[in-house]
């Protein structure tokens, strides 16, 4: 019986041995041989940012400990945020998460803003001379539509959701996405009549050769005067991680942020190749088209580090905040959402 006891006490330790250093051996395996990090980002401009990082994988068959990005579409992305380590998220998700009680870090603002206001038929000079039009807008509830919205606000210029223009006020009506926008602006041109709507790269570059659609406003511009920032633009796009990666991982932290600050070079450059790295990565992309180098640098992907975007985030969140507190969770996020590099 001893003898029994001794052998089935040996016997479970080897076991648990081989089990605990399979386990070990299989997590270093996951992250040095095959790339055990994952990503998200959501189909759109956003996923812009990573295609740097998309064309890496698929040649190589990771980036260094990075194995997938994964595109999916901006409807899904609050979810698959939270099964990865890395995501590329709207600028008001990150704090909303954060304010939920998520354990994520902010890295970085990737996407500075891609937003214009395009006319047709159409001698708009100012925002002021909007009062009394109907604007067609994107991005209901969004960091966009916020934007805008705060811009109006910083103008005295009185606003609201609507189908019909009004005298003294500015009547916006919103439509699902950009080629809503475009269909309204291209009908316009058909009939005689005016036409403005608020639209995105690169669908605005569609609506300039589809419509002949002209360009009113920069909101980047704008958004850059009203703040004061040395950077043009706003927040659009940002990237997160989870905290426990950026604690126990500094070095492939700072290896991912110096490699996406090379890719808005790498866009413009490769803008021949761009749509189709994307469709590889996730067919149903509506980035399937060709994209001129110009298009591209007008869809601002630039990755700007947290400790250099911080104020321009901030003032993002205070103009969501007061206009409406719950997309960011209910209020500022503390700065224990911020990474801090060691």
């Amino acid at each position: 019986m001893k003898k029994f006891k001794r052998f089935f006490a040996a016997a479970l330790c080897a076991a648990l041995a081989v089990t605990l250093a399979a386990g070990f051996v299989g997590c270093k395996d996951k992250v040095e041989e095959g790339g055990g990090y994952t990503m998200v980002a959501p189909d759109g401009a956003p996923a812009l940012a990573a295609v740097n990082l998309i064309d890496e994988i698929d040649k190589n068959g990771s980036f260094g400990k990075l194995g997938k990005v994964e595109i999916v579409q901006s409807s899904a992305i609050s979810t698959a945020a939270l099964n990865a380590d890395f995501a590329i998220v709207p600028a008001n998700l990150a704090a909303n998460l954060y304010n939920k009680g998520q354990d994520i870090k902010l890295l970085a603002t990737v996407t500075q803003g891609n937003l214009y206001v395009l006319g047709v038929n159409s001698e708009v000079k100012t925002l002021s001379d909007l009062v009394g039009k109907r604007v067609f807008s994107i991005g209901q509830g969004s960091v966009p539509d916020f934007i805008f919205q705060t811009l109006l606000k910083n103008e005295g210029i009185v606003y609201e959701q609507g189908e019909k223009a009004e005298d003294g006020k500015v009547v916006i009506t919103y439509v699902a996405d950009g080629s809503g926008v475009m269909s309204r602006l291209v009908d316009a041109k058909k009939s005689g009549e005016e036409a403005v709507g608020v639209i995105a790269e690169p669908a605005a570059s569609k609506a300039f050769a589809n419509a002949g659609a002209t360009e009113l406003f920069d909101l980047q511009q704008l958004w850059k005067d009203y703040t004061g920032s040395e950077t043009a633009g706003y927040p659009q796009a940002v990237l997160i991680a989870k905290a426990d990666v950026c604690e126990n991982d500094p070095g492939f932290v700072e290896e991912l942020l110096t490699e996406m600050q090379k890719n808005g070079d790498f866009i413009v450059e490769n803008s021949d190749r761009v749509s189709e790295i994307l469709v590889k990565a996730y067919p149903q992309t509506s980035l399937n088209t060709a994209m001129s180098s110009t298009t591209l640098e007008r869809c601002n992907c630039k990755l700007v580090r947290i400790s250099d975007a911080k104020n321009d985030y901030v003032a993002m969140l205070n103009a969501i905040n007061a206009i409406n507190p719950t997309p960011i969770g209910g209020k500022l996020p503390g700065d224990g959402l911020y990474y801090s590099a060691k």
